[in-house]
C-alpha cells in the first residue's frame, strides 16, 4: 500500500521535493482523507499533513517556497492551508507530541491513518484503530467512544461521507448521537455539511435518522412543529423522497431536455444578475421539505368541519427563508429559492385543476417564475404524489406547459413585432409601464391578433392608457 501513496505523491514533483527539504529535523505525516481516497482508487481532494511543532510555521514556510497563497485555517488547533495553482495542502501542528497522539483525536478510524514522508520514500501505514479494516469493510466508524462529543459535527460528517464514498455507517456512531447536540455548532458548519448530505442521491434515510435522533429538530427549529405533527411529518418526508427520486434517477422529469440541464447545471442561466451557485438539488430537496412549515400555525376549522391552511404558503416562505439564512447560512441566491419555491408550492395544483387552463396563464407562470419555473414543477409534482399518489394530472398539466413554452419561445426568437426602441420612439419614458406594455403586445402576437409592428403600434393608440393604469396597479 505505501507503493501507491508513493506513486501519489510522485505526481506532485517539486513540490514534494519541497516538503522534504522544509521539513529537516521534523516529522512529516501524510495523513486522514487523502491516503483514505488514495487506498479506495479515488483522486485525492487535496493533501492533509501533520507535522511535528508548528503547523502553522511549517504552511507558512512551504507557502513561500510554492509562491502559494496561505489561508489560517484555526491559530487554536494549528492548522494552516497553502493553495498553490490547483492543489491544495492542509497541516495541521501536533507539537512535541507524538503522530500516535494525533490520530487518536481524528474523527473516523478510515481517516485515523499516516505515512511518514521520508527523503528516501513513504514509511509505512500507521494504523492503530483499524482504518484499513474498516476501509475495506465500507464501514464509518468513530476513533473513540467520546469522538463526537469532541465535535458533535462529526455525526453529520459521517452521513455525509457514506452518501460521497458508498460506505455504511456504524451503529456505534448514532449511539454517540443521540448524547450529544448541535445546537452550539456553527450554524456555517451544519450548513455546509448539510447541503452536501441532501445534494447526494440516498440523503432521505440520514435525514429520518437525525430526526429520530433528534439533532434535526436542533438544527430546523422551526420546523419542530411539522415535526411533532406525525401526518405532516410523514407528508414533509415523503415529498422530499420523490424529488430525491425525481433528481437522482430517470423519471418523467428526464424527457424534458434542455429544461432539465439548464435547470440543474447552469445555475441563473435565465437570470444573467444571478451568480453561479451550486447545491441546485440539496436547495429544491429541502424547500420540498420544508414547504408545508407554517401548516401548524395557519391551521383552521371552519363551520363544517373542514380545516384548512389560509396563508400557509406565504407566511411558510418567510419561515422557510429565515431558517435557511439563520441556521444553515445558506447564500443569498439560495435563499431567495427556498423562499420562491415554498410561496409558490401551490400555483401548479391551481392551475392543473383548474377546469380551463388557458395559455396566458401558462405564460404568466413562466414569467412569474423565472429560473424557478421548472424547479417548482419538480417540487409541486412530489407534493402531488406525496398527498394522494397521484400524478398523472400533474404529468399532462407540466407536458402541456413546457410544450407551450417551447413553441412561443421559438416564435419571439425569431422577432418581436414591438420593442423598447419602439416605445421610447413614440415618446415614452422607460419604467415600469414598458413591462406591463411588451408583455401585452408579446401576448397578442402569440395568439395571432397582432401580425406586424404597425398591428401592434395602432394596437397601443386606443389601448395605451388601459395599459398605463395596469402599470399603475401592479
Amino acid at each position: 500500500m505505501p507503493a501507491e501513496i508513493d506513486a501519489e505523491l510522485s505526481r506532485l514533483g517539486r513540490d514534494r521535493n519541497r516538503l522534504v527539504e522544509l521539513k529537516g529535523e521534523r516529522r512529516l505525516f501524510l495523513v486522514g482523507g487523502t491516503i483514505r481516497d488514495i487506498l479506495l482508487d479515488r483522486d485525492p481532494v487535496d493533501f492533509d499533513f501533520a507535522v511535528s511543532g508548528s503547523g502553522l510555521d511549517f504552511a507558512r514556510e512551504f507557502g513561500r517556497k510554492v509562491r502559494g497563497k496561505l489561508v489560517v485555517l484555526s491559530e487554536e488547533d494549528d492548522e494552516a492551508r497553502v493553495v498553490c495553482q490547483d492543489r491544495v495542502f492542509d497541516f495541521n501542528g501536533f507539537g512535541d507530541r507524538t503522530i500516535e497522539h494525533d490520530l487518536k483525536r481524528r474523527d473516523f478510524t478510515i481517516n485515523a491513518l499516516a505515512c511518514e514522508i521520508r527523503a528516501e520514500g513513504t514509511g509505512e501505514i500507521l494504523d492503530r484503530s483499524g482504518g484499513v479494516k474498516d476501509l475495506k469493510a465500507r464501514i464509518i466508524r468513530p476513533v473513540s467512544a467520546d469522538s463526537l462529543k469532541s465535535d458533535p459535527l462529526r455525526l453529520l460528517r459521517a452521513m455525509r461521507l457514506a452518501l460521497e464514498l458508498g460506505m455504511k455507517v456504524d451503529e456505534s456512531v448514532y449511539e454517540q448521537g443521540r448524547d450529544i447536540t448541535l445546537a452550539r455548532t456553527a450554524a456555517e458548519r451544519v450548513g455546509a455539511e448539510m447541503l452536501r448530505i441532501m445534494e447526494a442521491a440516498g440523503s432521505h434515510d440520514y435525514l429520518v435518522r437525525l430526526f429520530e435522533l433528534g439533532r434535526l429538530q436542533e438544527i430546523l427549529p422551526g420546523f419542530v412543529p411539522v415535526l411533532e405533527d406525525e401526518r405532516l411529518r410523514k407528508h414533509s418526508f415523503a415529498t422530499y423522497y420523490k424529488i430525491e427520486e425525481v433528481v437522482s434517477i430517470d423519471t418523467f422529469f428526464s424527457r424534458f431536455e434542455p429544461e432539465w440541464r439548464s435547470y440543474f447545471d447552469r445555475w441563473g442561466a435565465c437570470d444573467p444578475d444571478e451568480p453561479g451557485e451550486p447545491y441546485r438539488r440539496a436547495v429544491l430537496k429541502f424547500s420540498g421539505l420544508v414547504h408545508d412549515i407554517a401548516k401548524p400555525q395557519t391551521r383552521f376549522i371552519n363551520s363544517e368541519g373542514e380545516v384548512h391552511f389560509y396563508g400557509h404558503d406565504s407566511l411558510g416562505a418567510r419561515i422557510a427563508a429565515g431558517m435557511a439564512h439563520d441556521h444553515l447560512r445558506l447564500s443569498r441566491p439560495q435563499v431567495k429559492m427556498v423562499r420562491t419555491q415554498v410561496q409558490e408550492h401551490m400555483r401548479l395544483h391551481l392551475l392543473a385543476t383548474n377546469p380551463e387552463l388557458t395559455e396566458r396563464a401558462i405564460r404568466r407562470f413562466f414569467r412569474d417564475l423565472g429560473s424557478e419555473a421548472f424547479g417548482l414543477m419538480i417540487l409541486c409534482y412530489a407534493d402531488g404524489w406525496a398527498t394522494a399518489g397521484r400524478t398523472l394530472h400533474l404529468e399532462e398539466t407540466i407536458t402541456r406547459m413546457i410544450e407551450q413554452k417551447r413553441a412561443e419561445d421559438a416564435i419571439l426568437e425569431v422577432k418581436r413585432f414591438v420593442t423598447g426602441h419602439d416605445l421610447i420612439a413614440i415618446g415614452l419614458e422607460p419604467g415600469p409601464v414598458f413591462k406591463v406594455i411588451l408583455q401585452e403586445l408579446e401576448d397578442l402576437q402569440l395568439e395571432g391578433r397582432i401580425k406586424s409592428r404597425e398591428d401592434g403600434l395602432e394596437y397601443l393608440k386606443t389601448n395605451l392608457p388601459g395599459l398605463a393604469a395596469k402599470a399603475e396597479e401592479d
